[in-house]
């Protein structure tokens, strides 16, 4: 199946999002209507991330974490409970801001919030840990202009793109960024050209074999570092 037939697959995946309470990791989330549910990678992201604030903080007393496009917020959220960890979070769509603000008071964690394209609305300031789990798609198959397909599509990886440019001077000194990126819906080489085009040096750090509704596929966590 090409990757065209894969985005149109895609995009009725995301159109048919189901909402509602859903569990994450042991503890329930609320998925409100437009928002894509912290499932297939998410669980794997918010527990690799957790490691690398763990690390952070071997040798810091604060660790600033970031995470682009949070969705719901469940693992920008599990995050923040980790002592000496200070979250933020951004989304472009305001359902998605909503519903993050909503998880951080349900469950109690503090994390700064923002909704808009990118960084445009989050504070000056330098992340030890930026993560995103990106827009798999560079294709558009039509019909993608709701921001809620943002979750799933990014035609050329325009916004990738700018992500990268604004990490050079959102990352702290010797920080780190973590993709996820799926091997069958991305487009590994050119996004292995925006890094380094964008003085970054990447390796899998970690991967894992899941169901994409009934397709199987495999999964890649890119950990990238400045050069």
């Amino acid at each position: 199946m090409d990757k065209l037939e894969l985005a149109k697959i895609g995009k009725e995946y995301i159109n048919q999002s189901p909402y509602g309470i859903f569990d994450f990791r042991g503890h329930e989330v609320i998925v409100l209507p437009t928002v894509f549910p912290p499932t297939y990678n998410t669980p794997t992201i918010s527990e690799l991330i957790e490691g690398l604030a763990n690390n952070c903080l071997q040798t810091k007393n604060q660790c600033r974490v970031f995470e682009m496009g949070m969705g719901t917020g469940a693992a920008i959220l599990t995050v923040a409970k980790m002592k000496g960890v200070v979250a933020s979070a951004s989304d472009i769509a305001p359902m998605a801001a909503l519903n993050a603000k909503a998880n951080a008071l349900w469950w109690g964690v503090e994390c700064d919030i923002h909704q808009g394209s990118l960084f445009e609305n989050v504070p000056e300031g330098q992340f030890d840990i930026i993560f995103w789990n990106i827009p798999f798609f560079k294709e558009n198959p039509g019909g993608i202009d709701e921001v809620k397909f943002r979750a799933g599509f990014d035609p050329n990886y325009q916004y990738l793109t700018q992500f990268l440019a604004d990490c050079n001077s959102r990352l702290a000194e010797n920080g780190q960024i973590l993709l996820a990126v799926d091997y069958e819906m991305c487009d590994l080489d050119h996004i292995y050209q925006l890094i380094d085009k964008a003085d970054f040096n990447s390796e899998v750090c970690h991967e894992i074999n899941i169901n994409w509704g009934a397709m199987p596929v495999k999964c890649a966590f890119l950990l990238l570092e400045r050069k």
